[in-house]
């Protein structure tokens, strides 16, 4: 058995790279493994495919007893033996040299099951069919008439390694009809397919590809995201190709129907057609019903980095923030802004949800420091870029972030009228919000929230002078340095965002 005794160095503080228990092998477990490692290798070498094969299955089948007086006893794989350097193989040479003995010991009618078992437990190692067909020193044999079956194989299964192999094997075949065809057929199972090959299909005629992701757009459910993809990829060889602008139109929706946000929202909305989509939109996002939304999608430890199959499922603030940008302000306003704690907010939609309203009420953002740090959480809180906005048109290429996001905010309020009523509430509220939150910062001696607070109050001073009101922005930070004059760390702050110090001046 192997023993687990607590690593006295190890400090979970500080992100420590060693591991929480070291590993001892006095059985000589270690060394067995290893020889079973050059064994395999061996049987590859001398042709005895069969038994490397074999070998290889009971290794990786094989449990060892690991015993700890610290948490319960367990039982580690092979993997979980190199993992934790007790072996010392090459995890991925070792796999391969077994996937290859399976391909070749295998009846023609169990090749592909041999091979797909071999690889689909492996969670340490990405193996590819194409590394399988340059390990040995032989060409695979009957590797054509493999790679439909092994195609057929992989289709129904959904696992991470079904996902990355099927999507290798398609573009192994080197035949888009071919391709285009198992696209087809696996659509609901492996959307991937059409993406990719509407990404590797550059050098095909723009028109032929434009129609292809026309199909698949179809072809793929609406609630997969991987269909927002498609649509912008597609909306790329359509402004190639000089096809009817409003085919683009129809893919900017398609892109925001099956993956809900903020810019997906607005890249539809001013695409040209404006309020005559307004209402097909506001239907999408009315699917969550109120502000409730799916969960966030994770990840598993040894899950897959990218998920084809993963569901459109806007969380609540980007319904809260669609809802903004579709001019529902008061709804937003009562429901979004609705913390009652001065603390807490990390994670809710009111950071957010201020610097929306302040971008709105400010009619001139030149000079204004503290709205542009209100631009800054937005576009992070949108995942704005001029890549991210740009995707499906090649004519954003040669404008800066922030620049392309001013347009197009400025360009969406021109349509999205915000009533006066409706502007002096939303004054009064982040008036009384930042005199909580402030105070509530004070209180708790945060100081690494005094430069935030310092924007908020900057940004609320800049919408106000915009508004009319000359001289709001310093008379309103002259405020809250006078309220809290003993702390020089919020007077610095409130300098960097534009107050004045008049007294220092004179």
């Amino acid at each position: 058995m192997i023993e687990s005794v607590l690593n006295e160095e190890y400090d979970d503080w500080y992100d420590d790279t060693d591991e929480e228990f070291c590993y001892t092998d006095d059985s000589g477990i270690s060394d067995m493994l290893e020889q079973t490692c050059d064994l395999i290798h061996s049987c590859m070498d001398m042709g005895k495919y069969k038994e490397g094969y074999e070998i290889g299955r009971q290794l990786f089948s094989t449990k060892i007893f690991c015993y700890s007086e610290y948490y319960d006893s367990e039982e580690l794989t092979f993997e979980d033996m190199t993992r934790h350097e007790l072996v010392e193989r090459d995890i991925e040479e070792v796999v391969l040299d077994i996937a290859y003995c399976a391909y070749n010991a295998a009846m023609r009618k169990n090749r592909t099951k041999w091979v797909y078992e071999v690889i689909k437990d492996v969670r340490t190692a990405d193996i590819t069919l194409e590394a399988i067909m340059q390990h040995g020193d032989e060409e695979l044999a009957d590797f054509e008439d493999f790679l439909p079956l092994w195609i057929a194989r992989l289709g129904p299964e959904t696992d991470s390694a079904a996902e990355r192999l099927i999507g290798e094997a398609v573009c192994l075949l080197n035949d888009i009809s071919a391709a285009s065809e198992y696209a087809e057929k696996y659509a609901d199972m492996h959307p991937g397919l059409y993406l990719s090959l509407l990404e590797s299909g550059k050098s095909e005629d723009a028109s032929d590809m434009a129609a292809l992701g026309i199909k698949a757009l179809e072809k793929i459910p609406k609630e997969y995201k991987i269909r927002s993809r498609v649509a912008l990829k597609t909306s790329e060889y359509i402004e190639m190709a000089a096809m009817d602008p409003a085919l683009m139109r129809d893919c900017y929706f398609a892109a925001y129907e099956s993956d809900t946000t903020a810019l997906s929202y607005l890249r539809a909305l001013l695409c040209g057609d404006g309020e005559e989509k307004r209402e097909m939109l506001r239907e999408v996002y009315q699917v969550w019903n109120d502000v409730g939304a799916g969960p966030s999608f994770s990840y598993g430890m040894y899950s897959n980095r990218y998920f084809e199959r993963e569901v459109n499922s806007p969380d609540r603030n980007v319904i809260l923030m669609v809802k903004f940008f579709d001019g529902q302000f008061d709804e937003v306003l009562t429901k979004g802004l609705n913390c009652t704690k001065a603390l807490g907010w990390t994670g809710t939609f009111m950071k957010q949800g201020l610097a929306l309203f302040l971008l709105y009420l400010n009619e001139n953002w030149q000079g204004c420091q503290g709205t542009r740090q209100m631009v800054r959480i937005v576009r992070t809180a949108m995942n704005f870029s001029t890549e991210e906005y740009g995707r499906g048109t090649a004519k954003y290429r040669d404008i800066s972030d922030d620049a392309l996001f001013e347009q197009v905010f400025l360009k969406w309020k021109a349509i999205t009228p915000m009533e006066p009523d409706i502007k002096e509430k939303v004054i009064r509220k982040i008036t009384s919000l930042l005199e909580k939150r402030t105070k509530g910062i004070m209180e708790a001696n945060r100081r690494n929230y005094y430069g935030e607070c310092a924007q908020y109050i900057a940004a609320l001073g800049e919408a106000q002078e915009s508004m009319g009101d000359m001289g709001a922005k310093q008379r309103l930070m002259t405020s809250y340095r006078d309220k809290y004059s003993r702390r020089s760390s919020f007077k610095a702050e409130l300098i960097a965002y534009g107050w004045i110090d008049i007294g220092k001046k004179k």
